[in-house]
This record gives C-alpha cells, structure tokens and sequence, in this order.
C-alpha cells in the first residue's frame, strides 16, 4: 500500500512538465532578533545625548524604515524582578510586528544592571529555535560581558543549535579597549561583524545594512533551493516507465488485439480503447514518471477474429526505473507456425 501510495504521489506531481509544472513556494523569513544593553552605563551623557536615548532613536529609526523582517527584543540589565546575572528578558518574541509596537517597548527600557551577555546571547538564539529562512541575532553594548568567566566559550556552545543564525555586535560608544576587543571576539564567535556608532543615525544605519545583509543571504538561499526543486522536478519528468506493444499478425488472421491485463506492482493499468491495439504495429500502454526503483509488470493480451477472442501468453517483466533515464519495455506479440508468442525486452536509455 505504502508503494502504490508513493507512485500515486509521483504521478500527480508530475502530471505535467517540468518546464509547466507550479513549484511549491519556498518558506521565506528574514528575523532581526535585537539583544540591547541595559547596563546601568547605559545611562551615560554622550556628545549626541544620554546613551540610551541614542539607543532608542536609532532602533526607532530602523522599525520605522524597515517593515520586510520579523523582528525580536531581548534586553539584559533592566529588569525590576530579575538581578545581577540572571537579568535577561524577552519583551518581544521574534515575529512581524508594527513599529508602535517596538518604539513602545522601547520606551518601557529602563537601564539599571549589569552585564549578563553570554547569558542574553544564548537565550536569544534560542528564541529563533524553530523559525524558516535568515536570522541574525544583534547585540548593542557599550561595554562587555561582567558575568561569565568564559563569555566566548559560552556563546560558541549554543550557535549550532540553530543553524544558520549569526550574532552581529553594534559597540556604542565602547570606552574600554578590554570591552572592545572582547565584543570583537564575541563578533566573531557569532559569524558575524562588530560595528562602532556614536549616535542614533549610525545606529539605524548599521542596523538597516545588517538588514539589508540578511535580505540579500535570504533571497540567495530561496534562489538557490528554488534551483534545486527545479531540478529535481526535471530530473522526476525524466524518470520514466514506457511500455510499448508491437503486434506482427496477419490481417487475415486477426481482426484485433486485446491487453488484458496490464499490471504494475500488482496495481491494474487504465488503458485507452479498451486496450484495444493494432494487429500489426505500435501502440505505447503506458509512458508515465515512476519514482525510481524496482517494478513487477505483469501484461496479457487476447487476439480477436470474427467475433471470438482467443487468449495468448501472459509474461512476467521485473523492470528497474534509474533515476533520470526513461526505461522501456517492449512487448511483441507474433504468430509463427501458427504458434503465437509474446516476448519483451527491456531497455534503458
């Protein structure tokens, strides 16, 4: 049953030509998950303003440009329930949402902690855990990791889970080199880039060419699986079971022939006419897409003369279908010494 049901799938999908045939879409996603520091040196006067006002200018400023990805907040530092390292919460879960949305959240951002990194990073790749298409985790800090003893280690244990995710790091306004070089490493251990802004326009900007990074990955990868259903639409077009009857009577002697039965894997074939053919020439039974494999033909014919139908052999053809080559079975059905023979031989091209 479960062969009979794979070959009805395969015929379906390739009841028309490849070139002709629609396609299933290609699930399409692209995910900024924002990861966003709210250390109590967030709280620092910078030239362009308080440093967490820049935050939130900048972040805005991205929201409200750019409306193709599905977006996610995760904050550290900032929670009145949580303390020290354990403060790290997901006000928004990754998901299309409108701008409003964000810039309220946003508003809602109240600096005050520490600075659990590692412990924010890990849980916000997990939060991308089953989503489709291009995701990219972006941290925005001021400064380093002062929880973990080994942050880098601990970030790098957690990227497989989600294949394909990337961490990129914003430093805004870094004052220490210790912390900027560190944010670099956590950068790379995340298969991403490290960034520097000062003020909320570089912040948009950074974040709209990390954006616009991840459109370009994602559109590739569709492109790219897109290329490779097509081929394999073409290659099940190509993979073929043809079988065709040849009859060699004498007109005088038969008035017409009869394929009864025609069976695949024990499964009955619908035949045109009646499977009614010629007494001499060519007729294809069957030229359909068979998933590859191995098939039992079992094929019988009768011969008709004035009015009575008298029945000749009947073969069994084990046949194997290659994928991407059409494989024929040609049957012939003859009469000699007033003996009828039905032979077959089998062929692939």
């Amino acid at each position: 049953m479960a062969r009979l049901l794979c070959i009805a799938l395969w015929l379906c999908a390739t009841a028309v030509g490849a070139e002709d045939m629609a396609l299933p879409a290609i699930p399409s996603a692209v995910t900024v998950h924002l990861v966003l520091d709210g250390s109590g040196s967030m709280r620092s006067e910078d030239p362009a303003g308080p440093r967490i006002d820049i935050l939130r200018s900048g972040v805005g400023a991205f929201v409200r440009k750019h409306h193709r990805p599905a977006l996610g907040l995760r904050t550290y530092g900032d929670s009145p329930q949580l303390a020290g390292c354990a403060d790290t919460t997901l006000a928004l879960a990754p998901g299309k949402r409108p701008a409003e949305e964000v810039s309220e959240a946003l508003r809602e951002f109240r600096p005050d902690g520490s600075s659990p990194i590692s412990a924010a990073l890990r849980r916000a790749v997990r939060d991308l855990e089953g989503r489709v298409g291009t995701q990219v985790v972006v941290l925005i800090a001021d400064g380093g990791d002062t929880c973990s003893e080994d942050p880098l280690t601990d970030i790098a244990n957690v990227m497989g889970e989600v294949p394909g995710a990337r961490i990129e790091v914003i430093g805004l306004n870094v004052a220490r080199d210790a912390d900027l070089a560190q944010l670099k490493e956590i950068a790379g251990v995340g298969g991403g880039r490290f960034f520097a802004a000062t003020n909320p326009s570089e912040v948009a900007y950074i974040l709209g060419r990390i954006a616009g990074d991840a459109y370009d990955r994602e559109d590739q990868r569709v492109a790219r699986l897109q290329e490779e259903a097509q081929r394999r639409a073409e290659l099940v077009a190509k993979t073929r079971l043809r079988v065709v009857f040849s009859g060699e009577f004498p007109e005088f002697f038969c008035d017409g022939l009869f394929v009864d039965p025609l069976r695949i894997n024990g499964k009955p074939v619908a035949l045109a006419n009646g499977g009614e053919v010629p007494c001499v020439g060519e007729a294809v039974l069957l030229d359909e897409p068979l998933p590859p494999g191995n098939y039992t033909v079992e094929v019988g014919y009768a011969k008709a003369l004035k009015g009575d139908r008298s029945h000749g052999d009947d073969l069994t053809i084990e046949a194997a279908v290659e994928s991407g080559q059409i494989t024929t079975i040609d049957l012939r059905a003859k009469m000699t010494f007033f003996a009828w023979t039905l032979e077959s031989a089998v062929t692939t091209e």
